[in-house]
């Protein structure tokens, strides 16, 4: 017996995504052990960059035939804060922003406080405690990452985790991503608790929300790693360039700054930043996103957004179906890419493209109803032909909701003359179709269509149910 042939399903980690971190981290370790230099170099770039910022956009606006008004609009900000590329228009990031303001009002509620009370607190709640009782053991895991040491320790986090956090709740979602920050963070501090223990045979206290935030980065480096962060850099003290770099390079270089600051930590170089807490938690959001699968997620992300963009430049479009291609195998309900690859290949009226777009209209039917009446209004442009004919039945509920009566009644005059369609299809086609002439008035019409129906279903329960209705309707 021959055994079933099973469809290729692309790895999640394969051979091109492996070889993207390989060259992220070689460049990751060339910044690292060439810092000094590096800096040097930045600080001549910085001094410099309006120049190159200002020649890049004339050559741009030459090249593309764009205003040079709407080229800066496109690379220059007034937001002084780094943030993530890309993601959802309208998507707000509720447990990101809960946690920042009510980190921000912790701390200055706690300001007024007497020096005793934050003396206590600080004693009682930070990671471990001062004093351990059974009631601070329990609650100071969590209430350590509500403390702040002072305004630049509370906001250098917040901005951080701005940069990082909308994006990876956009994606896991909010409850998710609140059980990655607590537990990541968590995870971090008994991290550190276990190594000063075993190392120095000290007890270290903890307190801020970095750990959290680094156990979120973490999760990033996993689910978002191909995304683009975008760094303001200052333009002549007025606005600030739009510098779009790697995501993997600052987080791979805060790893390795950490590790690096934490040995020396224990080898006795007295610090009170909790470096140790940061790579626990880190290395916590990495582990757990990867056994949460997120990186085959990430993968299917990346090779859409790489498709969708590739087929917008005519010399790189056999590129983009590539990435589409290899997106719809690491996942075949892939909207974004089944869409992409329905118009790719209808330039060309390749029949392939009529199976994609079905595909397409098919998944919207169930999540976005318009928009798929909208997608095969674009299908039926290029094709001209009707779908299969349940799926043809289905649009025709969706424009009759839509009060677009005309397609709605050619959906289904299609489904009830196509030789292939079933039976029960057919003859709840043709009920809907005598109801919704006669809705119009158009009842000569209405008329015909109840005789076919009950020429070609005599006894039919359906058909009986039309004629009902169709008096009914004269009677008015």
């Amino acid at each position: 017996m021959t055994p079933e042939a099973k469809p290729y399903v692309r790895p999640a980690f394969g051979k091109e995504e492996k070889v993207y971190f390989l060259k992220a981290a070689a460049l990751i370790l060339v910044i690292y052990f060439f810092r000094s230099e590096l800096y040097v170099m930045s600080r001549f770039f910085l001094f410099f960059s309006p120049f190159f910022f200002f020649c890049y956009v004339w050559f741009k606006s030459i090249h593309s035939g764009d205003r040079v008004l709407d080229i800066l609009k496109e690379h220059i900000t007034f937001i002084p804060i780094a943030y993530t590329e890309g993601g959802k228009k309208f998507f707000i990031p509720k447990a990101t922003v809960l946690l920042i303001l009510f980190n921000i009002l912790f701390f200055y509620l706690l300001r007024l406080s007497s020096a005793a009370a934050i003396e206590f607190i600080a004693a009682n709640f930070s990671f471990l405690p001062v004093h351990v009782t059974w009631w601070n053991i329990l609650l100071s895991p969590f209430s350590s990452m509500f403390l702040h040491a002072g305004a630049g320790h509370l906001w250098g986090n917040m901005i951080v985790f701005w940069a990082f956090g909308p994006a990876v709740e956009e994606r896991v979602g909010t409850g998710k991503f609140l059980f990655l920050y607590f537990v990541t963070g968590l995870l971090g501090s008994m991290a550190s608790v276990v190594i000063f223990r075993i190392f120095l045979s000290e007890t270290f206290h903890a307190l801020g929300a970095s750990g959290a935030i680094a156990g979120i980065s973490g999760v990033f480096l996993v689910r978002c790693y191909f995304k683009k962060l975008v760094i303001p850099l200052p333009l002549l003290g007025l606005v600030n360039i739009k510098l779009k770099v790697n995501s993997l390079l600052p987080l791979g270089l805060f790893f390795l700054l950490d590790i690096r600051s934490g040995i020396r930590q224990l080898t006795g170089n007295a610090s009170v930043i909790a470096y140790w807490v940061h790579v626990g938690s880190m290395v916590a959001g990495m582990a757990i996103a990867a056994r949460l699968k997120l990186h085959g997620a990430a993968a299917e992300e990346k090779y859409t957004e790489v498709g969708l963009q590739a087929l917008e430049n005519t010399f790189t479009r056999l590129d983009g179906e590539s990435a589409l291609r290899a997106a719809l195998e690491l996942n075949p309900h892939n909207e974004a890419a089944l869409l992409g690859m329905a118009r790719l290949l209808a330039a060309t009226r390749k029949p392939e493209g009529r199976e994609f777009f079905q595909k397409a209209i098919r998944l919207k039917l169930r999540s976005e109803p318009r928009q798929a009446a909208e997608i095969y209004k674009e299908y039926m442009d290029t094709y001209n032909r009707m779908l299969e004919p349940d799926l043809q039945y289905r649009l025709a509920g969706v424009f009759y909701h839509q009060d677009d009566h005309e397609p709605a009644a050619r959906s289904l005059e299609m489904v009830i003359n196509e030789p292939s369609t079933n039976d029960d299809t057919r003859q709840r086609a043709f009920y809907q179709l005598v109801l919704l002439l006669a809705e119009n008035n158009l009842l000569e019409a209405a008329h015909y269509r109840l005789q076919q129906f009950g020429e070609q279903y005599p006894g039919c329960e359906l058909a009986k149910a039309a004629e009902i209705k169709f008096v009914e309707v004269l009677k008015k």
